[in-house]
């Protein structure tokens, strides 16, 4: 080979390899390329990036790298996608309060539960002071705990304050503040709170029922007391009354006697509604008829400078109720509204049917859900106190001055709501009136009323044996001598076991029992159980001071067979009659 052909041989080799060299150079390159725009796209964002580079060679490694470690993103993010949308589902569903707050308490983030549970949106309260949104009564209190939880790492005390609501009004919340010790953002407390206003009603509700049945258990005690000593009095001078004729000078006096005894039982009947012991008589009551009936009374009581206004539902849904308790109920809370408008003002009375739902707030155990007829009684006067609202149901509480009222009145209504299955509610800001909301179950479609037998003629007295069952020995002594004077024989015991004794040594007939209800030794339930299976065509007739407990006790309710304290001779008189006529 000459040196010219050598010379182009290896310019040729030179060439080839260059171009080889070149053409290896610009696929590597667009390699490169692919490598940089895939990891250009994972920094972005985009975890689903591949480079597609493949091979034995460093760019080849490195392109399987890259594409390993957008595997291992893609998981990663999954997964912490996927714990985001847990996160987020606990926090929009959950019923917790979530706020930052930073080192001036102004809130920093809001969790997405906020406006379902207090009405405002993130943004609304961010970068707010948190004070913008607490009762001012209870601001002082809440900064206070919120600094003591900054002094220290970890979680503070609980605390519960007043947190205003986006559409007005106030939600009880009961919160905790927690201090991250190594929390990045500005933020210095994590505050989380719940919503226990629900909570706080029925709360309160649970105390108020406890403390009324305390005090109805000791009322009703007392009225039994009470209607036992008035049996005396009021029995005793109606048998005065009796031998005295009608000019005698002494007569007036024990008419005073007996006018003063009936105020006094009055009272004790207060006593019993307000303690739920009181008798009652239900009957099927169309409501609007109850209400119209009192029209006529309601001008007279409430007087001239006070307007009347009714409401009344035209398919309002009767209600199973003693009408004689319900118009005391309308006609206590007419005079309450009365004395709380001395200038004058006005008088609503409205009827409505409504419905309680499960799912309706206002649902609890003392207002089951469940249809109900709405008595609404408002005025426009002057108002109650908030602080004092939750006691104007007890028992001797009032407002009014000395001698102007007994503070009964409401208690007595709330006794007879609640014995009749209902619910009663109030509502009062000072110098804007006072509204009373009474819910009454309504009673079931196509009920008749109640059917009243025909009363039994009373004779003038009789000539058989009654055996008198009763501990208290002023009653006793007083029933007795009203018996014998009617021509009644009277054989006497001090309680059951006395009376069995007594049953068991006369020798003659007895042709009726009349026995109390509670005694010692034994009471007049287990006597009348016995004396079924023992005599069981002797009739009874049960008496007491106190009401429904002991009546519905014994399976009673009728007033054919029961006789409530404190009566007097004529009454005895004929409730016996009626007994021993059945």
């Amino acid at each position: 080979m000459n040196e010219t052909t050598y010379t182009y041989v290896v310019l040729a080799f030179l060439a080839c390899s260059l171009g080889f060299w070149m053409v290896r150079e610009r696929a590597r390159a667009r390699r490169a390329e692919r490598l940089i725009a895939a990891a250009r796209r994972i920094a972005a964002g985009d975890p689903e990036a591949m480079t597609g580079t493949r091979g034995p060679d460093d760019l080849g490694v490195l392109g399987d790298t890259i594409d390993h470690m957008a595997e291992r993103l893609r998981s990663v993010t999954g997964t912490l996608r996927s714990r985001q949308d847990w996160f987020r589902m606990l926090l929009e569903h959950g019923s917790d309060v979530i706020l930052a707050l930073d080192g001036g308490f102004r809130i920093g983030f809001a969790g997405p539960s906020l406006p379902r549970v207090l009405g405002w949106t993130p943004d609304q309260v961010a970068r707010r002071p948190l004070a913008d949104f607490v009762h001012p009564d209870d601001a002082d209190g809440l900064r206070a705990a919120l600094e003591t939880t900054m002094r220290r790492s970890g979680f503070g005390e609980p605390i519960a304050f007043r947190f205003r609501h986006a559409q007005g009004g106030w939600r009880s919340i009961e919160a905790i503040g927690n201090h991250p010790e190594a929390w990045p953002g500005p933020e210095q407390i994590i505050l989380t709170g719940r919503d226990i206003t629900t909570r706080e009603r029925l709360e309160g509700q649970l105390r108020q029922a406890q403390k009324m049945e305390a005090l109805g258990r000791f009322a009703g005690g007392v009225a039994h007391d009470f209607n036992n000593l008035l049996t005396a009095i009021q029995g005793y001078t109606s048998l005065l009354l009796a031998d005295l004729g009608p000019d005698d000078p002494r007569r007036e006096d024990l008419e005073e006697i007996r006018r003063a005894s009936e105020r006094a039982a009055e009272l004790t009947r207060q006593i019993l509604a307000f303690s739920r012991h009181h008798v009652v008589e239900p009957e099927t009551v169309d409501l609007n008829r109850l209400i119209l009936g009192l029209e006529r009374l309601l001008p007279r009581l409430i007087g001239e400078d006070v307007a009347l206004v009714t409401a009344l539902e035209p398919s309002l849904a009767p209600v199973r109720v003693d009408p004689r308790q319900l118009e005391q109920v309308i006609l206590n809370l007419v005079v309450n509204a009365r004395d709380a408008m001395p200038q004058g003002g006005r008088l609503t009375l409205e009827t409505a049917n409504d419905l309680v739902s499960e799912s309706d707030p206002r649902a609890c155990p003392d207002l089951p859900p469940g249809t109900y007829v709405v008595l609404t009684v408002s005025d426009t006067g002057t108002g109650v106190d908030p602080a004092i609202l939750p006691n104007i149901f007890d028992p001797f509480f009032t407002t009014k001055e000395p001698g102007r009222g007994t503070g009964l009145g409401l208690a007595t209504v709330y006794g007879i709501v609640k014995q009749g299955g209902g619910q009663i509610e109030a509502e009062s800001m000072p110098g804007e009136g006072a509204t009373f909301r009474i819910y009454l179950p309504a009673a079931p479609a196509g009920e008749g009323g109640r059917q009243h037998p025909a009363a039994t003629a009373p004779g003038p007295g009789g000539s058989e044996t009654v055996l008198l069952v009763e501990d208290e020995e002023s009653v006793r002594v007083f029933a007795t001598k009203a018996l014998e004077k009617q021509g009644y024989r009277v054989l006497q015991a001090r309680h059951g076991r006395d009376a069995l004794l007594r049953l068991s040594e006369h020798e003659g007939p007895v042709h009726l029992v009349i026995t109390d209800i509670v005694m010692p030794e034994m009471g007049g339930g287990d006597l009348a159980r016995r004396l079924a299976g023992e005599r069981p065509e002797l009739p009874v007739l049960f008496m007491s001071g106190y009401g429904d407990d002991e009546v519905a006790a014994h399976g009673l309710g009728s007033d054919q067979s029961f006789l409530q304290k404190p009566f007097t001779s004529d009454v005895l008189g004929r409730k016996v009659r009626e007994a021993l006529g059945r």
